[in-house]
């Protein structure tokens, strides 16, 4: 579920990615799920944060979904460097959806890995350490 629902440029962000069938996907998904998830609407394409606190701290886990072709997305799953002058972030590594085999099991796995705050044991299935395009901000 989304915790920011009553956030009036959620709605706009919402319209903003509707034209791309998987990120509409994705954001239908994370509507519906039992993870708490926040959206962040001043982010480009998709970017969800986990809201569930890991060890005692504020989960920092974000994930951000992006077309990266005709039919593909990537969810990118990263932190922000903790340095406040820093653009930094520490990849965790990114899943590449097709639109034609996509389910919202799979991106229920992502959503409990994002919670998790990466927790390793937890990474969702065909998780890429390395990919060969460029992360918007």
């Amino acid at each position: 579920m989304l915790t920011n629902c009553d956030d009036p440029a959620l709605k706009a962000k919402l319209d903003e990615t509707a034209s791309v069938a998987l990120l509409k996907a994705v954001a239908e998904a994370a509507k519906v799920t039992g993870v708490a998830l926040r959206l962040a609407p001043e982010a480009s394409y998709l970017e969800l944060a986990g809201t569930t606190p890991v060890a005692g701290h504020p989960n920092r886990a974000l994930m951000k979904v992006f077309p990266i072709g005709p039919g593909r997305c990537a969810a990118f799953f990263y932190k922000r460097s903790q340095v406040p002058f820093s653009r930094d972030r520490f990849a965790y590594g990114a899943v590449i959806a097709e639109e034609a085999r996509f389910t919202a099991q799979a991106a229920e796995a992502w959503f409990r890995w994002l919670d998790s705050g990466f927790h390793p044991e937890q990474a969702p299935e065909g998780l890429k350490r390395a990919f060969a395009f460029t992360v918007p901000d």
